[in-house]
């Protein structure tokens, strides 16, 4: 080489700068960006990230789950975890069969701060080894577990009793969700076990409230409890008694009544500050009253399908709550406006839930919470299936900058393209993004094609002339024009007069095609100068989103997944029924996302092999995929599922009738798949139209 053509060289490592050399505390502070995923991924790099991981604020987001297996100490995966050098706090149990768990629970049960049993098939002796081996243990869930409630005999032995009272003296939250064998004696063996329980889930249980149900089972009221029945009775003493230190109850899903909310709120020393009652048909507007008046601790409601919850209630809780933080109210069919406009009151409230409330309409987020002016508190805001009109999404949009998650679901005719740039514009700290059937968006919205005179001339109108935008859901939904920035080509004179033989869903077919091949021309060719292409917003503007829902938006295309969709964060993504998706978007998209761990394309026609063959190569995380219906696939996808997809764990090929009947046999190599969602077995629907034998499935390739 000649001398040097500078005053300094430096050398460099071909391997690149080592930063696994850099001090603990960087790279704890680097990880605390990353959301769990990406922080567990980045652990399996080297043993020294793995111990920057393993930090007690980051362990905290791991759960250890075990799904549709076999729990003992001698075969897979329990063996393999028995070589870890990783520690788990929450380990969830779900559809378990136990054999020998000894030595899994003496390794980790010290650790272990949250316990799951889900629906498990095990034994009372199993269950009270495994507790005894968990002596730090703060919240403990035994739901739908029949089998252990079944017999009564749970926590019965007194020598048990004793040391369980050591080992569970810590947990603080215990749920009993679901269990249709509970009884009064259960009930009551098990929280004497747990003296300082500050939480409690009886959702779905079968409580009896009513008083003379009780005297059939206690006449006479002996002190000895029931092994037949649940009574409210009996849960309410303990209420009473542990009353200085709940702070949370669940009563969702059972028969809980006015005079059991009475009688709550006449305990002085409970202050609760969460309370759900979900699918609760049985309250009553005094019930509600007087618990709100009392308890106005209150910081988590959720009165969601409680069919009696009116206006009235809602009044109530906005008067007297104002540390309210959570209100969940969907499903509430008899609120009006004139209840939701009282929200506004509600000054420290994060997460509102007023979906599917028919009554409600657009004029009620308009006079109520959008009212105010801007809101930087509340974080998430459901509002799917309202009547809503586009002022009041753009009212929503300008006056919550804060919001994380947003749900507009179902708004058919008020969600519309210029809608979604300022969505754009103003939500940029979006994390989840709900549109399933707002089939008004297009491909103007999602790359801001064309968008930006549109958008000023909003912005113009509403600083001259308020309130000149009309609802949506009054104007026709044929004379929307949704891409005005996007001409159709003009028909020339002599065509005029010709009449279209075509259906009106085949001429909307043809539009759909005309309009996709005009917004690509301009796509194509403006591609390198930015300001053309994007001339609005672009929803890659959302730089954190890691969910979006986007079933049944048909004016969707290809275009959006190449020119808009670039999503480093995205982990959730919803295409279903989007009809003009085909290769030649997924094939952007999978480059443009590949943190991608959900993926549901079910329905979506133009989807066929080489389409999955791309996202099982690229896609390295996906952990979830929907292919319900897609008429084009047939075995060859799911080979290169089987080659590829090495962390997939549920598998929807419903539909797919060019499969064969069993396509999970061809799925063993896949060793995390624990579901896969098969069509039941029956003939073959041919070309012709009638039923024919179904021909055999395609070879498999060479390489397997």
């Amino acid at each position: 080489m000649s001398s040097n053509t500078g005053p300094q060289q430096y050398v460099y490592d071909e391997f690149g700068p080592k930063y696994s050399d850099l001090p603990m505390e960087i790279l704890v502070e680097i990880f605390g960006y990353l959301n769990p995923g990406d922080r567990f991924q980045v652990g399996l790099t080297c043993k020294r990230w793995l111990e920057a991981t393993q930090y007690q604020q980051f362990v905290n987001d791991l759960c250890l789950a075990f799904h549709k297996t076999h729990i003992s100490d001698s075969t897979s995966p329990v063996s393999g975890l028995l070589q870890s050098s990783r520690n788990f706090q929450n380990v969830v149990l779900s559809q378990v069969d136990f054999n020998e768990t000894e030595r899994f629970f003496s390794r980790f049960g010290e650790n272990i701060y949250e316990l799951s049993f889900k629906a498990c098939d095990i034994r009372e002796k199993t269950f009270t080894s495994i507790l005894m081996s968990v002596p730090n243990l703060r919240t403990l869930r035994i739901e739908g577990c029949r089998e252990l409630l079944m017999s009564g005999r749970l926590f019965e032995s007194a020598s048990d009793q004793a040391k369980l009272a050591e080992t569970l003296q810590n947990v603080t939250t215990l749920s009993l969700a679901c269990n249709r064998y509970l009884s009064d004696a259960l009930f009551k063996r098990t929280v004497s076990l747990m003296p300082n329980l500050e939480s409690i889930d009886l959702c779905g249980c079968h409580i009896s409230f009513h008083k003379g149900l009780y005297r059939k089972f206690y006449p006479g009221r002996p002190d000895d409890a029931s092994e037949s029945v649940l009574t409210f009775y009996y849960i309410s003493q303990f209420i009473e008694r542990q009353a200085d230190k709940l702070k949370s109850l669940n009563f969702s899903s059972t028969l809980i009544d006015g005079d059991a909310l009475e009688l709550l709120a006449g305990y002085e020393s409970l202050q609760l500050e969460t309370f759900n009652m979900n699918s609760c048909d049985q309250l009553t507007k005094p019930g509600i009253s007087t618990l709100v008046q009392k308890q106005s601790s209150l910081q988590h409601l959720d009165f969601s399908r409680s069919v009696r919850f009116t206006d009235s209630c809602l009044v109530k809780i906005c008067a007297h709550l104002p540390e309210l933080k959570s209100l969940k109210i969907r499903r509430c069919r008899a609120l009006t406006d004139l209840g939701i406009k009282q929200i506004v009151r509600l000054r420290k409230l994060q997460v509102l839930d007023i979906s599917e409330c028919e009554s409600v309409t657009g004029q009620g987020i308009i006079q109520g919470i959008a009212s105010a002016g801007p809101n930087p508190v509340l974080l998430e805001l459901y509002v799917s299936a309202l009547n809503l009109c586009e002022s009041s999404v753009i009212k929503i949009a300008e006056n919550f900058p804060s919001l994380r998650l947003l749900d507009l679901s179902y708004c058919f005719h008020s969600v519309s393209d210029l809608c979604l740039q300022i969505i754009f514009k103003n939500l940029i700290w979006l994390r989840h993004l709900n549109l399933d059937y707002c089939d008004k968006i297009s491909d103007s919205a999602m790359t801001g094609v064309g968008m930006l005179q549109k958008v000023q001339d909003f912005e113009t109108s509403k600083t001259t002339v308020p309130n000149t935008i009309e609802p949506a859901a009054q104007q026709d939904p044929d004379e929307i024009e949704p891409m005005p920035a996007v001409q159709l080509p003009v028909n020339p004179p002599e065509e005029l007069y010709k009449i279209s033989l075509r259906s009106r869903a085949e001429q909307e077919i043809v539009n759909d095609a005309m309009r996709k091949r005009a917004m690509m021309e301009i796509c194509q060719q403006n591609e390198f100068k930015e300001d053309a292409v994007t001339s609005g917003l672009s929803i890659d503007r959302l730089k954190g989103l890691r969910v979006l829902r986007l079933s049944q938006c048909n004016k969707l295309s290809d275009i959006s997944l190449m020119y808009a969709f670039k999503l480093k964060e995205l982990r959730e993504l919803s295409l279903a029924k989007c009809q003009q998706i085909s290769i030649v978007g997924i094939k952007s998209l999978v480059r443009n996302c590949p943190s991608l761990e959900v993926v549901d394309l079910s329905e979506c026609h133009n989807i066929n092999d080489k389409s999955i063959e791309l996202i099982a190569i690229h896609l390295k995380r996906l952990q979830t995929l929907s292919l319900d219906r897609c008429f084009q696939l047939s075995d060859f996808s799911l080979d290169y599922i089987a080659i590829h997809c090495k962390a997939l764990r549920t598998l929807d090929v419903r539909g797919c009738r060019n499969m064969c009947a069993e396509p999970n046999l061809r799925l063993v190599s896949v060793p995390t798949l624990k579901t896969v969602h098969i069509s039941k077995p029956g003939p073959y629907l041919g070309e012709a139209g009638y039923f024919v034998k179904k021909p055999p499935p395609p070879p498999m390739p060479k390489r397997i």
